[in-house]
């Protein structure tokens, strides 16, 4: 199972999300009139969301964030394809639902954030520092 690890850097609170990043949007799926995030987002959340979890018990950061926030997220994809916003998108939705930040319209800006690849060692580094 991949760990996520934690450090304070400078105010900062760094995260590093073992597993290749996905997006909602890619192949949407719809039950009924609900729609449903990727398959391979679902996937990737339900990997994420432990890593997290051992995050939110290793910080001494007093979580869920409450503050208004910089994200500077590198996403080491395994290929070159996706959208920025939707990678920002489904990176701020995980963090939301796994404590880190309490509601991520909080994510006020994505400055230093960077699509890369990884093809041998896909993950998400993330830094969340909060704005003046």
């Amino acid at each position: 199972m991949s760990i996520a690890t934690t450090a304070r850097i400078a105010g900062a609170l760094t995260l590093v999300l073992l597993g290749a990043p996905r997006t909602k949007k890619n192949s949407p799926r719809v039950v009924g009139n609900v729609p449903l995030p990727s398959a391979a987002f679902a996937e990737w959340n339900a990997q994420v969301q432990p890593q997290l979890a051992i995050a939110r018990a290793k910080t001494t950061q007093p979580l869920p964030i409450t503050v208004p926030v910089n994200a500077r997220a590198l996403f080491y994809r395994k290929t070159l394809t996706g959208d920025a916003c939707n990678f920002y998108q489904a990176l701020a939705d995980a963090l939301q639902e796994g404590g880190i930040v309490k509601d991520d319209k909080l994510i006020v800006s994505w400055d230093g954030s960077r699509l890369l690849k990884d093809s041998k060692n896909p993950r998400v580094i993330v830094s969340l520092e909060a704005t003046a």
